[in-house]
């Protein structure tokens, strides 16, 4: 391997030995080269020359060799410490393996060669100095493997450890002047020769980055406020994570990351570029999402254990009057159950008809029921149409699965569950003039029919209807002869689910193929022909996987959901 310093070796010893031959230039010229190839030993020891050896690899402390030769490998000339007394020079010449002396006089000289263990350095360079850094590329090699650190001093000061190479260097001073004293040591503990450079830092620093502030941490993102000092304007800020490519840029020195995964730990990594395109350190921080919660989970935390507290009633066995499916469903006065969730817009503001409203919580799935209207249709889609199979119904399979379902965005169509409806319906005795436990078991409990339709958006049941009502009213008829003070005609004020119009719910009627119930503009059930037309808001399960983001459910302030 050809070196570009002194490496003397055993053979070369008995190939040719160089001396110093000392005497008067007759033509008076300068700098020329006086010394020659010869094999006399005897200069080495005349006095003339002094050989210094480093006593340790990298230690920078020399002692005089009382040795006749040159050294034997394991040691190179050190040419910055190496010269003489009165001005002459000492070359090494690679081409022939010599060291010549330039004088054109009689001169004493000090040879230094420094120890190495297989590692040397050849060459270092400072670069991209500025007034607060440089940046130092060392060239280096070891016989032994790799290297793997690299020490360095500032001005004689305690040396630093760094597995870079280049090494940046920061927390200089302006306009000052630097004498860096470097070595490498590879993996198996050699060290390299100690090489030594100088150089002075400019009058602008590049830009540091102080500090970087984390705030409004959510389950999919969270703000970075980067504090920065500059002699020159910032021009951008920049944003890596995960180690991919620029994830963002700002003129500004906040940032703000969105669609990220709730309970995750990303890593990003900062820096910045001032008007004179001067690039600032990196600056990296690990920052974790919020942990998920689901919306289902949200929903039932807000059960505190007690029944109709914040709206919402745990359906067990054990509650009086209740559907006994362990479901738990908002019930009581619209304006006392804050149930409301922006679904299909990430606006700021959500718009009202993108507003829907929580029923409950079904085997952990949410089911919604927008808000307001979304118009005035035929049960079974036209009026010519009087069959009550809501297979059959073309407001079931056009308007609902299809105009309703494709207004949504791909990724909000992909929230909603595929759910097997019951649409068997029941008899006016069972579903009318009885209560919400028997609507609801002949409905969609254990008494109701098998006969279900699979699809993702349908209408609210008669029992969702019956269930929106403080749990006093659950023994109240949907109707009564008796009159409105008997039956749910007298729970609008109690019931949120009420609209104050004529409302299709899914549900049949199961005495007549040409009738389905619906929810009278006074509150009470009643049943009309499928051929008429009455309001109708969709209902749709949200999928298991649903979270809850924000929100604290009232019309203002709606749960916003990914």
């Amino acid at each position: 391997m050809k070196k570009k310093v002194l490496l003397i070796s055993g053979v070369l010893l008995t190939l040719s030995l160089v001396t110093f031959v000392i005497f008067h230039n007759t033509n008076n010229n300068t700098n020329n080269i006086i010394s020659n190839i010869n094999k006399d030993t005897e200069v080495i020891s005349s006095n003339m020359i002094t050989m210094m050896y480093e006593t340790e690899a990298g230690s920078g402390i020399y002692e005089e060799t009382k040795d006749t030769s040159w050294p034997e490998s394991g040691y190179i000339f050190n040419k910055n410490l190496s010269g003489c007394e009165n001005g002459g020079e000492l070359e090494y010449n690679s081409q022939n393996n010599t060291v010549n002396l330039l004088s054109n006089s009689s001169d004493r000289c000090y040879v230094y060669f420094d120890k190495y263990d297989g590692v040397w350095i050849d060459n270092v360079v400072a670069t991209n100095v500025t007034g607060s850094s440089v940046t130092i590329n060392v060239s280096a090699i070891s016989e032994n493997g790799n290297i793997t650190t690299y020490y360095y001093s500032l001005n004689d000061g305690d040396y630093q450890e760094s597995t870079n190479n280049p090494i940046v260097i920061e927390n200089l001073n302006k306009l000052t002047e630097y004498n860096i004293k470097i070595y490498a040591v590879d993996n198996i503990g050699s060290k390299s020769n100690v090489y030594e450079i100088n150089f002075s830092t400019t009058d602008v620093s590049v830009p540091i980055i102080n500090s970087v502030e984390v705030s409004d941490i959510t389950t999919n993102g969270f703000t970075l406020t980067t504090n920065v000092t500059s002699d020159v304007e910032i021009n951008r800020y920049y944003y890596i994570i995960e180690s991919e490519n620029i994830a963002g840029t700002s003129s500004t020195n906040q940032y703000t990351f969105n669609e990220l995964n709730g309970s995750t730990t990303y890593d990003i990594t900062i820096f910045v570029i001032d008007n004179n395109d001067n690039k600032s350190n990196n600056y990296n921080i690990s920052v974790e999402t919020d942990t998920l919660i689901l919306l289902a989970n949200w929903v039932i935390g807000k059960y505190n254990g007690i029944q109709g507290n914040n709206g919402i009633y745990y359906h067990t066995s054990s509650l009086a009057n209740s559907a006994g499916d362990n479901s738990y469903r908002y019930a009581g006065a619209s304006s006392n159950v804050n149930n409301y969730v922006c679904f299909g817009s990430d606006a700021t503001t959500c718009p009202d008809d993108n507003k829907y409203r929580i029923i409950g919580v079904f085997e952990n799935q949410v089911k919604l029921i927008k808000a307001t209207s979304y118009g005035s249709y035929y049960w079974s889609g036209s009026s010519t149409n009087t069959s009550n199979t809501w297979s059959n119904s073309s407001l079931n399979t056009d308007t609902l699965n299809g105009t309703y379902l494709n207004n949504f965005s791909l990724s909000w169509q992909n929230k909603i569950a595929t759910t097997n409806w019951k649409v068997g319906g029941m008899t006016w005795a069972n579903g009318g003039t009885s209560n919400a436990r028997t609507a609801y078991n002949y409905e969609v409990g254990a008494n109701s029919s098998s006969t279900t339709y699979s699809a993702k958006i349908g209408l609210m049941y008669v029992s969702d209807y019956y269930y929106a009502a403080t749990n006093t009213y659950w023994t109240y008829p949907g109707y009564s002869i008796s009159g409105e003070s008997y039956d749910y005609r007298a729970v609008i004020r109690s019931n949120w689910l009420y609209l104050g119009s004529y409302e299709w719910p899914i549900s049949r009627y199961s005495d007549n193929t040409y009738v389905a119930f619906r929810v009278s503009s006074a509150g009470g059930i009643y049943y009309s022909s499928v051929n008429y037309t009455n309001e109708v808001r969709p209902v749709f399960y949200l999928t298991s996987s649903t979270t809850y983001v924000s929100g604290f459910g009232t019309s203002s302030d709606p749960i916003r959901i990914n």
